[in-house]
Order: C-alpha cells, then structure tokens, then sequence
C-alpha cells in the first residue's frame, strides 16, 4: 500500500497515465568503492545484434553504502554496464513495480506494446559506467530509464514484462576532451517473478542488514502469459 501511495501521488502531478520525468541532482559512484554483494537476479534481454528473440541472463546486484547506491552489472554485446540506483530510484522502482503489478491482474495493459508503455509509470535519471573488459577505456554517463512494460509473443503466447529500458547515456574523455563515446539503448525484460526478486533486494531493510552479515532467502521466475 505504501508504494501504490508513493506512486498515486506522482500520477496526480503528471495528470495523465503516465508519470513525468523525476528531478534529482546527478550522482555518481567509484566503482571501485567498498561494496557488498547482494546477489544474482535473472533478466531478459534482446539476444545478440537484437537477433533471434529473448535470452535470460544474470544481473548481479551489489550494494554501495557509503554511496547508498545499489549497482546492477550486466553483458549485453560484449560490453559490460554498471547501472547504480540511489535510493529514491529504488523507491520509485518498486513503486512502479506495485502498479505494474495492479495493472496486469486488472488487465488494464496495453497488448500492444509500444514506446509509450515502455515508460508507462515515469523515466528516472541514472548513472552508468561501461566498458569491454577490464582492461579497456572505462565510460561514464547519465542515461534516462524508463520504467514500463512491453508484451512480445513467446512460443505463440502474448508474454507481458515489465521492463528497464535504459536509454543512450554520452561519455566525452575528460583527457582530450574531443572523443566522444556512447552507448546503446538496452531493454531489460522481467517477469513478476525475477521483478519481485530484484524488488526484494531494493528493499533498504535487506540493505542495511547487509552490514551485518545477514542473507536475503532465493525465488524463482516464471513466465507472465497476458
């Protein structure tokens, strides 16, 4: 109830369905800051070149406390990324989440889906950190998510996810201050399920017992037929 509240609140200053652009201040972390592993959460994501349909990879989750940042690293085309979200983006995420979920069993959803329900419950600035390996020029950026959903059609079935999509972000190399680099947009798939479990590891009580050595318990994922 908490986060459907939080999220009414934001749809009464949108004015419409759809929830408005969150002003926050850009942040940042160090990557190689103090952290703790929080876990492993499952995901989908366009298979290579965006050929061939869905591929259900891992995220692995890690936990920034002294930035308060919670840090989703994931491969997508041979590139590694570095999504931190502040606490005020997870409360909005999980927000969102709860009206997602709302949603889906009303069956209020689009079927069609589209660029307007990929940003569906709003669009939160990020911070990201990409690059190919270890060993090659590291980038930063701020890129826009939009949380929403999308449906696609697996094995027949009309599937509904709700979805991260995480918009292009521009790095300019602080050394020459000329080269320009950008990365792409990447659509992250969930199901409730994966969703859940990745809301579960947002929560700040599970965070802060982190620090005292506690363990978050493991869920499965299945497939939302819509």
């Amino acid at each position: 109830m908490k986060y459907l509240l939080i999220l009414s609140i934001l749809l009464s200053f949108a004015g419409c369905s759809s929830i408005q652009t969150v002003p926050e201040e850009p942040f940042s972390v160090d990557l190689e800051a103090p952290n703790i592993s929080v876990g492993i959460v499952e995901a989908y994501f366009e298979r290579f070149m965006s050929i061939g349909g869905l591929a259900n990879r891992d995220i692995t989750v890690d936990y920034y406390p002294d930035e308060d940042a919670v840090c989703l690293q994931f491969r997508v085309d041979f590139m590694t990324y570095y999504q931190f979200w502040t606490r005020d983006n997870r409360e909005y995420f999980l927000a969102a989440l709860e009206q997602y979920k709302e949603d889906f069993t009303q069956r209020n959803l689009n079927t069609r889906g589209s660029k307007r329900t990929k940003r569906q419950y709003g669009v939160i600035p990020g911070f990201l950190i990409w690059q190919s390996t270890r060993f090659t020029l590291r980038s930063s950026g701020y890129p826009d998510i939009e949380i929403g959903y999308f449906l696609r059609s697996i094995s027949g079935n009309r599937v509904s996810f709700f979805t991260l999509n995480q918009r292009e972000a521009e790095y300019q190399d602080v050394t020459t201050g000329s080269e320009r680099v950008r990365s792409p947009e990447i659509l992250i798939y969930f199901s409730r399920s994966q969703a859940d479990e990745l809301a579960a590891m947002f929560d700040q009580q599970l965070l802060d017992s982190l620090l005292t050595g506690r363990i978050r318990p493991a869920s499965d994922a299945e497939l939302d037929s819509y």
